[in-house]
């Protein structure tokens, strides 16, 4: 049943405009147009590498933006082409065969509404893990696999742009290593004006943040080379530099897309990779910036939004996106105060696009090259991943792999495959659950481990579980289990506070556990169930077999019970464990 509550918090702008002021105005407009002056270049360079036109990035920083931020729990995430989306849909059309041709050997056409197709999927699977409340689900990909992942990518950009830099001309490549060797091979190509001009790009942005952060010093390069093409003609026959091209000095146009099954299945699979990538890159982001903001982030909310703002990338022409961390940030610096500063900064794109669309033509991809291969660089985290490295062989083994695999494969198995180890690793941990034995401490009623106590009571054994009972769990549990010596023990009392999970494998695994017990005469008591445990127990029938009064509410009562029903008295004379001895009085 749809209530109130829950449809605002679908709508969360709804909140926004009641609350909404001329301070709060003005803060988010200065923001928004800071935000803009960082997307247009970026947004360019970004659907350089995804292969495409460098207008469907600016169309992506648009209807998208305007979604995602009035959709989404954080009020300074900005969405949009980023690095890692687009290098993983660059891979996807290289690799995805339609019919019997690849993607990106199809006409233009063809392949701009696959592309438009694909954003379409990506924020339909989105959509629907938010509607299913799946946004918890990425705690599971450890931050391991999002460094490894954005190191490799930024590696595969630097190397990608180099062609772009030096003005080289020969096929792309989808593939890390020839990529590399066709870069070595035309090294001697090199168009100098364009070598030069890249230069001068980065020596711009460079000089311009040393001097102050607030310089746009990617865009004020990008115009500054876009002039001195014009002012020399350097994309004439003499010097040959390749430029970006005619931008269309209209909103974004409507987009036509491919529905065919045909399609749909051959896109799912890198549909699949985008939506998961995005989705961890979206939120923690905004995780990150919730840290400064002290605003509380839902993971389902976002996942919703995020999966509008691709559904409107493929309805008003533009490529997949997620949350950028760069502009992201910048809003957030930039004194932004609510989620319409990320409104505005698509209100300024478009704007732009209207007012100065003819002027683009004339900037050189080298500048572009130039822009991506120093983001390129601040994407490889050297911090985090000599941390990483520190920290656990598990961790540093998860950040390679995924580093590793993003050079060497297709980009979205490389997702997956950190994903799938990153899981493997955990389920690895949660998968030995640890069985001591224990012994009340003579000075309180807690339980110190029977290594670090001399006294034991022959007759009453303590043992406590810590970890889920679940199928992946189970042989470890029945090894230890197993292993438990119970001579002379007529009691053997099963601590549970630790046990939060149990499933029918566990349940199976008790049920064995008990039937060995009887076998030797010894009888179970079970002490410290959770609710959740007990659920289960009920449930199950298994309580039944075990008797209601063989669960006891803790330690001390099971003791007490164990010691009215089973224990022989005579031999407890000379007990010399204070808690023990009071029972049996």
């Amino acid at each position: 049943m749809f209530t109130k509550e829950k449809i605002l918090s679908f709508l969360p702008f709804v909140e926004t405009i009641k609350n909404y002021s001329k301070g709060k105005f003005n803060g988010d407009l200065v923001a928004g147009l800071t935000v803009a002056i960082v997307a247009i270049p970026q947004s360019m360079a970004y659907a350089m590498i995804a292969g495409v036109d460098p207008r469907l990035g600016l169309y992506a920083t648009i209807a998208p933006v305007i979604v995602s931020s009035l959709f989404g729990s954080s009020n300074f995430l900005i969405a949009g082409p980023t690095n890692a989306i687009a290098m993983v849909v660059f891979s996807s059309i290289s690799t995805t065969v339609i019919g019997k041709d690849l993607i990106i050997n199809l006409d233009n056409e063809q392949k701009i509404g696959a592309i438009f197709l694909l954003a379409f999927l990506v924020g339909l699977i989105q959509f629907v893990m938010g509607a299913a409340k799946l946004g918890n689900l990425v705690n599971f990909i450890s931050h391991s696999v999002v460094v490894g992942f954005t190191a490799g990518a930024g590696i595969l950009i630097a190397f990608n742009q180099l062609k772009n830099f030096l003005g080289l001309k020969f096929t792309s490549h989808p593939e890390f290593i020839h990529t590399f060797e066709d870069t070595f091979r035309h090294i001697g190509d090199t168009n100098k004006i364009a070598l030069y001009l890249g230069l001068f790009t980065v020596a711009f942005i460079l000089i311009g943040k040393r001097i102050s952060k607030k310089i746009p010093g990617a865009l004020l390069s990008m115009i500054s080379a876009a002039i001195l093409v014009a002012i020399f003609n350097l994309d004439g026959a003499v010097y040959k530099l390749e430029l970006v091209g005619t931008i269309p000095q209209s909103l974004p146009p409507l987009s036509i897309m491919p529905f065919s099954f045909d399609m749909i299945r051959a896109l799912f699979m890198p549909a699949l990779a985008i939506a998961v990538l995005g989705s961890v890159e979206a939120l923690s982001i905004a995780k990150s910036i919730a840290s400064k903001s002290r605003e509380k982030i839902d993971g389902s909310q976002e996942f919703i939004a995020q999966g509008l703002a691709n559904i409107a990338a493929g309805f008003f022409s533009g490529i997949p996106g997620s949350g950028s961390f760069t502009r992201s940030a910048v809003n957030y610096d930039s004194g932004a105060k609510t989620r319409f500063a990320g409104v505005y900064s698509a209100i300024f794109i478009l704007a732009t696009i209207l007012a100065f669309a003819p002027l683009a033509r004339f900037i050189p991809k080298t500048s572009l090259a130039a822009i991506l291969m120093i983001i390129a660089y601040n994407m490889i985290d050297r911090k985090e991943i000599i941390s990483i490295w520190k920290t656990t062989k598990s961790d540093a083994a998860v950040m390679t792999v995924t580093m590793l695999s993003t050079l060497l494969l297709e980009l979205e198995k490389a997702v997956f495959v950190g994903v799938l180890l990153s899981i493997a690793l955990f389920l690895r941990k949660v998968s030995r659950p640890q069985i001591k034995q224990v012994c009340p401490r003579e000075s309180d009623n807690r339980m110190a481990e029977m290594h670090l106590v001399d006294k034991k009571c022959p007759q009453i054994s303590i043992y406590q579980i810590d970890g889920p009972l679940f199928f992946g769990a189970i042989n470890d549990l029945c090894n230890q289990l197993c292993d438990i010596n119970v001579d002379g023990v007529h009691v053997v009392i099963v601590r549970m506070r630790g046990v939060h999970l149990v499933d029918a494998t566990g349940i199976h695994a008790l049920e064995m556990f008990m039937r060995d017990m009887k076998g030797k005469n010894t009888k179970v008591i079970f002490t410290n169930v959770t609710p959740e445990v007990l659920k289960v127990l009920k449930s199950s029938g298994v309580l039944d077999k075990i008797g209601a009064d063989h669960i006891q509410p803790d330690t001390t009562a099971s003791i007490k019970f164990a010691c009215d029903r089973y224990v022989v008295k005579a031999e407890c004379a000379n007990c010399q464990q204070k808690i023990f001895r009071e029972c049996i009085q």
